[in-house]
C-alpha cells in the first residue's frame, strides 16, 4: 500500500497529584484566609488564549498561574448575575515539599475585583525575584465563592527586552546532515530561518557551543560519544547546559542538539510556556541529529538541515507560548480539558475535519513525565496515503504551530501568534 511520510507534533502536560496546606509556623492572617482545597491543580500560564474551562470550573477552589518578575496581571471572569455576593481573591505562593511529592503555599495577596463590561477583574504586579507558581481561591469571607467563574483570562505584560540572542549547544557526537550541512551550517541556517519567520521580534545573533568544552561541565559530555536524550542521562532535556556562562550571554534561547532523542519517531521537544531564558529547569529546546524509526532503536534516519531547523522553530513557538492550531489526542490526554480544540488565536483557523476523523490523535502512552511542568514533542511518524488529502486541506496546515506537515513549505506564523510570542517574551526575565 502507498504511504506518505508526513511531520506529527503532539504535546503533554505533566499533572501529578498535589495538596496544598498551610504554613502553619506563620503568625495568624488578620483576614479570613480560605486554602485552595484541590488535591489536584489546572495550570494556566499567561497569554494563553485557548478555551481552558477546566481552568474556569476550578478558579475558586484553586488553579496554578504561572508569574514572572515585575510583571503586570490581569485576572478576570464573566460575573455570575445569580449570586449577588462579590468574590475575593486570594493569591498563595507555592512551594514543594522536600520529595517533589505536594506543594504548600503562602497566602500573598488578597483582592478585590472591579467589575467592567459584566466581568470581574482583578489586576496585580508580580513582585517575585525569579519565576513563580501561585495559586488561587475565590471566597466570601469564610467560605468559597459559589457562583460561576465562566471565561477565564489570564493577561500579562512585561516590560523586559524584545531581543533575544540564540545558542545552539552541540552535545557529543554529530554527522553531516542527510543533505550534507554541518553545524556551522545548522546555525546560519537557524538565524536566518528565526529572522525571517519571528518577525514581532529581535534576534541579535546566534552563538555555537559545545558541550564538551562547557567551563565547569565539560567531562560529561565527552565529543567522540553519540548523545542519546533520555537514554545517556536521566534529563533528557539537559537543563544544565542551559544558561551558558560564558561571553555574557547567559540570558539566550538554548538550543540543546544532540544525535539522536530516544524516543520512536521524535525529533524535538521543548516546554511548554516556559518563560525561562536564563538557564536552569525547563530553559531548553531540545532538537536531534539523528530520528529513531519506528522499529525502535535498532533503526535510525539522519535528518535533513531543513526538518532540524523547522523542528527548531516549531517548538521555540511552544516555548514562547502557542499551542497548536489543532489538537491532537496527546494534547487532550495530557491536559485533561477536551475544550482545548485549538489556541483560541482568532487568525489561526483550526481542522475541524482533522478531529472528527481523529487523525493526528493518538495518545503517546510512552511520553516521557516531567514533573510539574507542561512539555511539548515533534514526532515523525507514517501516515496512510488517505489521511492525506484530509490533512492537506486543513485551513491550518502552512501556519508553523499546525501539528503535522505535508512537506517543508511553511507560510509561517499568523500577525497574532507573532504579537503573543513578542508580549511573552518580554515577560520573561532576560
Amino acid at each position: 500500500m502507498c504511504h506518505v511520510e508526513l511531520k506529527k507534533f503532539c504535546c503533554w502536560f505533566s499533572l501529578p497529584l498535589l495538596l496544598l496546606a498551610g504554613c502553619s509556623e506563620d503568625p495568624p492572617d488578620p483576614e479570613y484566609t480560605v486554602f485552595p482545597d484541590n488535591e489536584y491543580f489546572f495550570s494556566y500560564a499567561p497569554n494563553d488564549m485557548a478555551a481552558n474551562d477546566s481552568v474556569s470550573a476550578n478558579l475558586t477552589h484553586g488553579v496554578k498561574l504561572s508569574v514572572h518578575p515585575n510583571a503586570s496581571y490581569e485576572l478576570s471572569f464573566k460575573k455570575d448575575p445569580t449570586v449577588s455576593e462579590i468574590p475575593i481573591l486570594q493569591l498563595f505562593h507555592l512551594y514543594l515539599n522536600e520529595d517533589s511529592t505536594a506543594y504548600y503555599g503562602k497566602k500573598i495577596r488578597t483582592l478585590e475585583p472591579k467589575e467592567i463590561n459584566g466581568r470581574y477583574v482583578y489586576n496585580f504586579i508580580c513582585e517575585e525575584r525569579d519565576n513563580a507558581e501561585w495559586a488561587t481561591s475565590l471566597s466570601v469571607e469564610t467560605s468559597f465563592y459559589r457562583g460561576r467563574t465562566d471565561s477565564v483570562r489570564f493577561i500579562g505584560s512585561g516590560a523586559y527586552s524584545d531581543h533575544f540572542s540564540l545558542n545552539l549547544v552541540v552535545v557529543g557526537k554529530h554527522t553531516l546532515t542527510s543533505d550534507s550541512v554541518d553545524v556551522e551550517g545548522i546555525a546560519q541556517k537557524t538565524l536566518e530561518a528565526f529572522r525571517k519567520y519571528y518577525t514581532s521580534v529581535h534576534i541579535d545573533t546566534i552563538y555555537i557551543r559545545y558541550a564538551d568544552k562547557h567551563p565547569t561541565l565539560g567531562k560529561k559530555y565527552p565529543a567522540n560519544e553519540p548523545w542519546l536524550a533520555g537514554k545517556s542521562s536521566e534529563d533528557m532535556f539537559l537543563y544544565e547546559l542551559g544558561g551558558w556562562p560564558e561571553d555574557g550571554v547567559r540570558e539566550a534561547l538554548d538550543i540543546v542538539y544532540v544525535y539522536r532523542i530516544e524516543r520512536e519517531m521524535t525529533i524535538g521537544y521543548a516546554s511548554l510556556f516556559s518563560g525561562n531564558l536564563g538557564g536552569g529547569a525547563f530553559s531548553t529546546v531540545l532538537v536531534g541529529n539523528y530520528v529513531m524509526s519506528s522499529e525502535g532503536a535498532r533503526s535510525e534516519r539522519l535528518l535533513s538541515s531543513g526538518e532540524i531547523v523547522e523542528t527548531i522553530l516549531h517548538e521555540t513557538g511552544h516555548f514562547f507560548g502557542l499551542r497548536h492550531t489543532t489538537s491532537t489526542m496527546n494534547d487532550f490526554a495530557v491536559s485533561l480539558d477536551a475544550s482545548i480544540i485549538e489556541d483560541g488565536i482568532e487568525d489561526t483557523p483550526y481542522c475541524e475535519e482533522l478531529l472528527r476523523r481523529r487523525l493526528l490523535k493518538e495518545p503517546v502512552a510512552s511520553a516521557p513525565r516531567r514533573p510539574f511542568m507542561p512539555a511539548v514533542g515533534y514526532d515523525r511518524t507514517i501516515w496512510e496515503a488517505s489521511d492525506y488529502e484530509v490533512i492537506s486541506n486543513c485551513p491550518d496546515v502552512r501556519n508553523f504551530m499546525f501539528p503535522a506537515s505535508l512537506d517543508d513549505y511553511f507560510e509561517g506564523f499568523s500577525d497574532q501568534q507573532l504579537d503573543l510570542i513578542r508580549r511573552n517574551l518580554m515577560l520573561f526575565p532576560h
